[in-house]
């Protein structure tokens, strides 16, 4: 299960907000209008996920940073942010938590072609039912379960299974390095065709 966000309470809420107010995101958050919560990440020692949702517009408009209560660093829709932060307060990545690590990242992270997303069980896929019984059935005979592996040698992790990406599912081996850089091997399209009314992530939908 992902970790649940905590909301902060008005005068925590603000403090966030004067750090915040130096940087080219603060203007579009009002301190009256504006709810802050964060949640753990259990790949981090310091660093945890903070969201700020401005319910001042409509609709409504948020933007999530990484930060250890003094830096905040703003998640962006690109690796370099995470890959920052993984300097600043290195991964801490095992067999348990590497599939955590990679739902994070593919959440904050955009390909080329828009959101990747590492399927654990078909059934539980966002808007299956927007789907012909047809391509139900091609997602259910395609899916390969997520199976994770670790290199101690090579200081990597190998995490192999199905994605979605680009309105297809492929079948791919993810190579997580020690320090949470990620690569793609081994990719095979598995069906094609497959477009979802919305991003899993903007609907705040993640597999337990």
């Amino acid at each position: 299960m992902q970790p649940l966000w905590t909301r902060l309470n008005r005068d925590d809420a603000h403090q966030v907000l004067n750090r915040l107010s130096g940087s080219r995101d603060a203007v579009v958050f009002s301190k009256e209008a504006t709810e802050v919560s964060w949640r753990s990440l259990p790949f981090y020692n310091k660093y945890k996920l903070y969201r700020l949702i401005n319910y001042a517009t409509m609709p409504t408009f948020s933007l999530t940073y990484l930060s250890d209560g003094n830096e905040f660093i703003t998640l962006d829709g690109t690796a370099n942010p995470i890959y920052t932060a993984n300097e600043k307060d290195p991964v801490r990545l095992n067999e348990m938590n590497v599939v955590n690590y990679l739902d994070f990242f593919f959440t904050n992270v955009q390909g080329s072609e828009g959101d990747v997303f590492l399927i654990k069980d078909p059934k539980k896929l966002p808007f299956l039912s927007a789907l012909t019984k047809e391509q139900r059935e091609s997602v259910y005979s395609g899916f390969k379960p997520v199976q994770v592996s670790q290199n101690a040698a090579a200081n990597t992790f190998r995490v192999t299974g199905t994605l979605y990406y680009g309105g297809g599912l492929i079948s791919s081996t993810i190579i997580v390095q020690n320090d949470g850089k990620i690569e793609f091997q081994d990719q095979s399209l598995l069906l094609n065709g497959i477009y979802f009314p919305y991003s899993p992530y903007s609907q705040g939908w993640l597999e337990a």
